[in-house]
């Protein structure tokens, strides 16, 4: 079962990736600083969430 454990922290890996890229897309297109400021933030909490599930060992 362990592997399996591997194999869903490798799908959220890849969602992660993928939400990141999406909030990029909207912060490039986002007009008001704040929002700007908001999206951001959500990206660096997404960015630290991938270096913690880097660790992951199975």
């Amino acid at each position: 079962m362990a592997g399996k454990a591997k194999q869903y922290v490798d799908q959220s890996m890849s969602s992660v990736q993928s939400t990141i890229s999406t909030l990029q897309q909207a912060l490039n297109s986002a007009e008001k600083q704040d929002n700007k400021n908001r999206i951001q933030q959500a990206i660096n909490s997404l960015n630290a969430v991938q270096q913690q599930l880097n660790g992951y060992q199975d």
